[in-house]
């Protein structure tokens, strides 16, 4: 995550108040100190998203989504950090720290933006050529794929049968040469400059914010490519951009992603109804297009053709996802098919009803692997076995590894001793180890530790006053890097700002502010350092309880020396929580 200087971000913050940017989105009504409105990101009845102005601070009890105002627009706008850095500072005319003073950044900037105008100029021209007399033939071919209603929800278009037609129209709307080979629209060989795409279906690409970075082409004779895509240009890096997710992600409620292999399956599927659907950009996947996946979902659906070519990739398109800590379904489809047949022929209902039961990550690489055994030999069956023994073997969960030894055995006849002895697990050794049951301490002491953060952000400068503060005694990961960024700001002389440090750590995976949130200060019945004292003993002896737990379960697999160390360190940890025990009572 890039950073920006305190001094810059904090003005930054100061002039984007949260509750004003924020109710740009959604209705906010005030109740008490806090306003509240409906979720911008699922359907409810009764509000439960409640803005804090005093922490300048998010959180939606319902969908636990929360962090600060630049959280907000990266989650409302899919944006990265930057951009939605980037998005703030425009709005209130602040100038990015990298662009002050720097004359050849903005030389730059400003002529990707003359690009980006002249690929809308050229989509917009060639969606009109679509649908003019010499569009014709090409529009009939839309009508016949079953795709003309999204002949403008795509801004598709036709380039003309000739050798100059992009070149005659961009020069008359002032565009240079050296702009259009820039671009990737035309090309230069032997002195003469020719378009790209001649007689061939337009697919406009665009990012992710809509601008127009490059064409698809699908051609209208036995030329060839039978596709022809837009080469790397100073705008389009086929890496980075997937075709269509400019709209898929504005979708409300987006619980999941189809990915698809081609623009025309993406119009396709639209066209009977399935609108979630995106391509990669006539490159295999790549793990730069996974993580932009992952900014707009946490499960995708994988839906490549259904001859081997297809399968193939999408075992491979797997493990790139994964890889991005997707969870992915694959949908095989029957018969060799593509998406654009199979929805044709069947429906879109029977494609629901496909991915309904489309194979989870592993189920589809045992799928795979089985393809390559005759499962009718014996032998084979055994080989097969052995290689999906290997397989699961990989897995990092326990008990999925043990769901998916059962589900071989099955499909194999091979008994499930027989599979773990081969894992290197007999069944009376495999060694599952359950969690420890949390005493009732342990479950309130989540609560402590958002209250002592809470306090020590709305008053930072009791961090280096009050004794026994460690970082060991937050066990919420997110939580303790709040708190060692407040001591290397207070080590530094600055007085830590509660709304910066929740903008830089709250967006991390897995931050749950709701308690944060629901924190209140004391009520006055004892000082503030005497507060956070209180809470810091109890917060030990949770940890205390913590290593004791930690070292009960280590003696139940230890012998000898051993066992008797650590029956003394339980042993001494039991006097000192007896002790914390007598000073709270």
């Amino acid at each position: 995550m890039a950073r920006f200087s305190e001094e810059w971000l904090s003005e930054l913050l100061s002039k984007n108040d949260i509750v004003q940017v924020i109710g740009e989105y959604v209705t906010l009504t005030r109740k008490g100190s806090r306003f509240w409105a409906s979720c911008p990101w699922h359907a409810e009845r009764n509000p439960s998203f409640c803005v804090s102005p005093d922490k300048q601070m998010f959180y939606c009890f319902s969908c636990k989504k929360g962090g600060g105002v630049i959280n907000f627009i990266m989650e409302n706008e899919k944006l990265s950090y930057v951009e939605a850095v980037s998005l703030l500072a425009e709005r209130v005319g602040m100038t990015l720290p990298e662009e002050t003073g720097d004359e050849d950044y903005q030389k730059k900037k400003a002529y990707r933006k003359r690009l980006h105008g002249l690929m809308r100029e050229l989509a917009v021209y060639y969606n009109h050529t679509l649908k003019g007399e010499e569009g014709r033939e090409a529009l009939a071919y839309m009508k016949r794929r079953g795709a003309a209603a999204q002949i403008m929800p795509f801004g598709l278009g036709y380039a003309k049968n000739s050798f100059d037609d992009a070149l005659r129209f961009l020069k008359a709307r002032g565009y240079t040469v050296k702009e259009m080979l820039d671009a990737g629209v035309v090309k230069q060989k032997d002195g003469r400059v020719y378009d790209v795409f001649r007689n061939r279906v337009m697919f406009p690409i665009q990012n992710v914010f809509g601008d127009v970075i490059g064409f698809g082409g699908r051609v209208m004779d036995d030329g060839i490519p039978k596709y022809l895509n837009s080469g790397e240009t100073v705008i389009f890096n086929k890496r980075y951009n997937l075709y269509a997710l400019n709209t898929v992600k504005k979708r409300r409620n987006l619980k999941s992603i189809l990915l698809v292999e081609g623009y025309m399956d993406v119009v396709a599927l639209a066209a009977a109804g399935i609108a979630t659907a995106v391509a990669s950009l006539g490159t295999s996947l790549t793990k730069e297009q996974a993580r932009l996946l992952k900014r707009y979902t946490e499960k995708v659906y994988l839906c490549y053709d259904g001859d081997d070519a297809g399968l193939n990739a999408a075992l491979r398109g797997v493990d790139i996802l994964e890889k991005e800590g997707l969870q992915v379904f694959v949908i095989v489809l029957p018969d060799k098919m593509d998406p654009d047949e199979f929805v044709k022929k069947y429906s879109a209902d029977a494609f629901y009803a496909l991915a309904k039961k489309a194979p989870a990550a592993t189920n589809f690489r045992l799928f795979m692997l089985k393809r390559g055994f005759d499962m009718e030999n014996p032998d084979e069956v055994v080989q097969y076995g052995t290689k999906a023994v290997e397989l699961i073997r990989g897995l990092k969960n326990e008990l999925e590894k043990e769901r998916y030894i059962k589900f071989l055995s099955k499909e194999t006849g091979i008994s499930v001793e027989s599979l773990f002895s081969q894992m290197g697990k007999g069944k009376e050794e495999k060694g599952y180890i359950l969690p420890v049951k949390e005493s009732n301490l342990i479950k309130k002491e989540a609560g402590e530790e958002a209250r002592l953060l809470s306090f020590l952000m709305d008053n930072p400068q009791l961090l280096e006053k009050i004794r026994g503060l460690t970082p060991e005694l937050f066990q919420n990961p997110v939580y303790k890097k709040i708190f060692f960024s407040m001591e290397e700001q207070i080590k530094r002389g600055i007085l830590p700002s509660c709304a910066e440090l929740v903008s830089d750590f709250s967006c991390e995976g897995g931050a749950d502010l709701s308690e944060l949130m629901a924190c209140k200060p004391p009520d006055g019945m004892m000082g503030q350092e005497e507060y956070a004292e209180m809470l810091i003993r109890k917060l030990r002896e949770a940890r205390m309880l913590d290593k004791r737990q930690e070292l009960i379960a280590k003696t139940a697999v230890s012998t000898g020396e051993e066992r008797a160390r650590l029956l003394r360190e339980i042993s001494a940890l039991n006097r000192e929580i007896s002790k914390a025990e007598n000073f709270r009572g």
